[in-house]
């Protein structure tokens, strides 16, 4: 092993640290990150599965799932300020 790499050191960012945050308010972050997530992702994929079993179409399903994952997608700032009320 060369002398370059045993001197090396290891710098990390310092951004994480000036925005830290509490560890509430940290938890509550990732409560409304699952939530938004599942909120956009599950009815999307019911649609699709759902469409798929009843038409035996795949473009039917997955168009309409495509469109309803975009509309939820719009409204997900509402929907997270929603949740973030909802969790104080």
């Amino acid at each position: 092993m060369s002398n370059s790499l045993r001197g090396s050191r290891l710098v990390f960012s310092e951004q994480g640290l000036k925005d830290f945050t509490s560890p509430s308010e940290t938890l509550k972050s990732i409560w409304v990150s699952t939530a938004l997530a599942l909120i956009l992702s599950l009815p999307s994929l019911g649609i699709f599965l759902g469409l798929i079993h009843l038409t035996n179409n795949v473009i039917i399903g997955s168009l309409t799932g495509f469109a309803t994952h975009f509309i939820l997608l719009a409204v997900s700032p509402r929907t997270s300020e929603a949740l973030l009320s909802l969790f104080d």
